[in-house]
């Protein structure tokens, strides 16, 4: 299946709306964003399932890190209707750690909401840096 350009442009609209909810703070954006029965895939956890549940995973993400920002560097995008976006997240923890490392978020997105989100990184290197695994930080 190809894709059009209407597809591509709605799937990363959805996406920036995401990425803006989230430099926003707004976990009522962030909710308007996905589907309702949507999926978030995050490394080191089990999948965080519906609109309610994305919404309060990213309220703990707020708490978490005090400051954070996703820079999009570049954007991809499938035949298939999904959307990714590398990006360049910095970051500081609630307990005064910073954390800087390079990730890919990958949307699929239908009727121009996020149906699932996969967000991959090197979580053994986040986790050094958080001190929960021996080595460098």
């Amino acid at each position: 299946m190809t894709q059009t350009s209407t597809q591509r442009g709605s799937a990363e609209a959805a996406a920036k709306a995401y990425f803006d909810a989230v430099h926003a703070e707004s976990t009522a954006a962030i909710a308007k964003a996905f589907a309702e029965d949507a999926e978030v895939h995050f490394p080191a956890r089990e999948p965080v399932i519906g609109r309610a549940n994305v919404a309060a995973f990213y309220a703990d993400v707020f708490k978490f890190y005090v400051k954070r920002h996703d820079e999009i560097t570049r954007w991809f995008h499938s035949a298939d209707g999904t959307v990714a976006a590398q990006i360049h997240f910095k970051g500081t923890t609630n307990t005064g750690r910073d954390v800087v490392f390079d990730a890919v978020d990958v949307f699929t997105v239908e009727s121009g909401l996020i149906k699932r989100l996969w967000i991959v990184y090197d979580s053994a290197k986040v986790l050094q840096m958080l001190g929960g695994l021996p080595g460098k930080s």
